[in-house]
């Protein structure tokens, strides 16, 4: 509590070197505090959409373009006291995908330039061991980088991602040892705990390390075909699926998952949202239906959640209980993605029909104005003042909505007009 005090001290001194920001802090407050008390309390509020898919993502996008650092690193967050962080390798790494998911769907050269200065500024950073660092990249005048696990296997994500896309043979070469150093640090029981893990023990949301390895092996197998690169492959899946059934044997009947294992915090949607996320992935690559039946039933308890109370609260107490008064936008837009993905294999229009409502929430909730920062910008908690990342923007927050928004403008695609127009409206 100590350290979080003087934290918070630290960021309210940036208002002193930034008193611009106090304006923006105060209206931000203001406007918050207004939408809680006239917004609409119930679902028919998203019957229709307010502002267009493709505008509220060229606005996430811009966001997140903007945030870039001049070395190619993307900033963790814009904070309204202290402005933009220092560039955050572990989401640098996993934003790669999206701006080139991006650049396919509307020819944006600028997402794919910006992928690659954010690549090779991932590569500047890589350990001799292939491991990446945790937390915020400060440059020669931090301390010394310690290596991490679900860093280095969102960083992975981007690594896979950036090959395909740039056929770099370096890049390979910085997923394969990546690879390597994650299989080497991996526990028999397919977790991954210790030094290199957050605070030392072993997470359930680090299924999020196992889809990575689980791309990693299709692409190692398919990039060449000698036998080396077929054994790497198979190494890789195995890995993941070792971490995959490490993972499944903490889902409680209730949906609940067990493990996540963050002291000092609750159990922010985020990381729920993330373990869901990774097991329903890896299992989808590694054609484990056990996975994705899993992960549906919990999405399942989520999704009726959010058709009753209009949108998801923040974090859980086990059993999906007591949810807090406040909502973690970041988990709400991963759980569009799980849905929308989870419609994507069962062809149930329900997981559709929530993620399209859900998508329309955020969409209400991302400014469509201000200065560079704001503007198109998700924040940690709405309001601004919640528990999970108060009073910033952050960069994964808008990297899960532009995922949600690709995955709805991508899937959409392949309805009727009249067909599509329909489904918002149904309950």
């Amino acid at each position: 509590m100590t350290g979080q005090i003087a934290k918070a001290l630290t960021e309210a001194t940036g208002l002193l070197r930034g008193p611009q920001r106090a304006v923006r802090l105060i209206q931000k407050l203001l406007s918050d505090k207004l939408q809680m008390i006239f917004e609409q309390r119930h679902l028919y509020s998203y019957a229709r959409a307010e502002r267009a898919s493709g505008v509220a993502l060229n606005s996430a996008l811009r966001w997140i373009l903007d945030a870039q650092r001049p070395d190619g690193g993307m900033a963790a967050y814009y904070s309204l006291l202290t402005g933009y962080s220092e560039p955050y390798p572990e989401v640098t790494g996993y934003i790669v995908p999206t701006l080139y998911d991006f650049a396919r769907a509307t020819g944006g050269e600028g997402a794919v330039v910006a992928a690659d200065r954010a690549t090779r500024w991932l590569l500047s950073l890589q350990m001799p061991t292939g491991a990446f660092p945790g937390g915020l990249h400060a440059g020669s005048h931090g301390e010394e980088a310690q290596p991490s696990v679900f860093n280095t296997g969102q960083i992975l994500q981007g690594l896979v991602r950036a090959h395909i896309e740039a056929n770099r043979p370096e890049i390979l070469r910085a997923a394969v040892a990546a690879g390597d150093w994650l299989i080497h640090m991996q526990q028999a029981d397919g977790s991954w705990s210790g030094p290199a893990a957050y605070q030392n023990v072993a997470h359930t949301y680090y299924s999020m390390v196992a889809w990575a390895l689980a791309e990693l092996s299709e692409r190692a197998a398919d990039d060449h075909h000698d036998y080396r690169d077929h054994e790497l492959g198979l190494s890789y899946g195995l890995a993941a699926e070792r971490n995959l059934d490490w993972v499944l044997s903490h889902f409680r009947p209730s949906g609940w998952i067990d493990g996540i294992n963050l002291r000092g915090h609750p159990n922010y949607l985020h990381f729920i949202a993330y373990v869901l996320q990774g097991a329903l992935e890896c299992g989808i690559l590694r054609r484990r239906s056990d996975a994705v039946e899993a992960v549906a039933k919990s999405s399942w308890v989520l999704l009726r959640k959010f058709e009753t109370n209009k949108f998801l609260p923040g974090a859980y107490e086990p059993d999906f209980k007591n949810g807090q008064r406040f909502t973690c936008l970041t988990g709400n837009a991963q759980m569009s993605c799980v849905w929308l993905r989870l419609f994507e294999v069962t062809d149930d229009l329900r997981y559709f029909n929530a993620a399209l409502k859900m998508n329309e929430m955020l969409k209400q909730l991302i400014p469509v104005r201000g200065p560079r920062g704001i503007c198109g910008g998700v924040s940690g908690s709405y309001p601004i003042w919640g528990r999970y990342q108060p009073l910033r923007y952050i960069s994964w927050g808008c990297k899960f909505f532009a995922d949600a928004l690709l995955l709805e403008q991508r899937l959409t695609g392949s309805f009727a007009v009249s067909g599509f127009e329909a489904l918002p409206c149904a309950s």
